[in-house]
């Protein structure tokens, strides 16, 4: 697996090498405004590639709120209906058969659909409260699948264009080597030029460990403004998100920056949660524990 990041960096230091020795040495295969053509479009791959990836992570999130929402009721409803029936022993019994405890979202999703039929089997007009009804589970039932269906074009689009940016991202790496082959074999060690080359090109990059888990610390808050601090065992970049007051779901706010610090001026009142995780060249890693902050109502006015 090549790093995007280290073959770009390559490129831009074989390109203007390549450049210096102009005068005593062209390569046939590839012009210097060929290589200027190739870098931009690395670059702009790389660049629809991290948006296609915020686009599918905010709508993964999006369903995944839903489907945390519809386990959460799930498991409400079968709970408070042993309860609410308690005297009615075949209507109990369909509560104790109710699965509360699915670890995927399609499993979470039929138990939800489950839990959804029992209730309606049981007592369609039964309120656990003025906003948890039957109709109200409906249409969270009916917004998760709004939900995944967003997410899968997303993905698929996201997927696309890694592809893209993979496929090009090779083709450059191997007009790199190509390039420092030839280029070291016709100026050796010692030579102006051949150590030129050397000096300046990189021919090698120190594999990458895998990311451990991010962590926000430091989160504090000022008046209206949020800071915190975040690390990651291995991560080169960081990928911050953040749910706002009444926010349905968290969205990414910053992608892939190298910063550790994270600054918000002119934040609302209310509660603000914040996760976080690290990537470099392997992958990302893990998902930091949700951090959350409250900002003062007085404050944000």
């Amino acid at each position: 697996m090549i790093s995007i990041d280290f073959t770009k960096i390559r490129a831009l230091a074989t390109r203007s090498a390549q450049a210096n020795i102009a005068s005593a040495w062209t390569w046939s295969q590839k012009t210097l405004a060929q290589w200027d053509a190739d870098i931009t479009a690395l670059e702009g791959l790389i660049a629809n590639e991290t948006v296609k990836r915020v686009q599918w992570r905010n709508a993964a999130e999006l369903w995944q709120s839903d489907v945390n929402k519809i386990q959460d009721i799930t498991r409400q409803v079968a709970t408070l209906g042993l309860v609410q029936f308690r005297n009615d022993p075949a209507t109990l019994k369909l509560f104790e058969a109710l699965g509360t405890d699915g670890e995927s979202r399609s499993d979470v999703y039929a138990q939800g659909l489950a839990a959804q039929a029992v209730w309606a089997e049981a007592d369609e007009t039964w309120e656990i409260s003025a906003a948890l009804t039957p109709a109200s589970f409906g249409q969270l039932l009916s917004s998760c699948t709004a939900a995944q269906k967003a997410e899968s074009p997303a993905l698929t689009a996201w997927r696309r264009a890694a592809v893209e940016l993979n496929n090009k991202a090779e083709l450059v790496d191997r007009d790199n080597i190509a390039w420092y082959t030839e280029a070291t074999r016709r100026f050796p060690v010692g030579t102006v030029e051949g150590d030129l080359i050397r000096s300046a090109v990189p021919s090698t990059s120190r594999p990458e460990q895998p990311v451990g888990q991010a962590v926000i610390s430091n989160l504090l808050v000022s008046g209206s403004d949020i800071h915190f601090d975040c690390e990651a065992p291995g991560a080169t970049r960081f990928t911050y998100l953040q749910q706002m007051p009444g926010s349905p779901a968290f969205v990414v706010i910053q992608a892939d920056t190298p910063q550790t610090h994270v600054m918000l001026h002119g934040q609302a009142a209310g509660l603000h949660r914040f996760k976080a995780f690290g990537s470099n060249s392997r992958g990302q890693g893990p998902d930091s524990e949700v951090a959350q902050v409250t900002v003062a109502a007085s404050v944000a006015a």
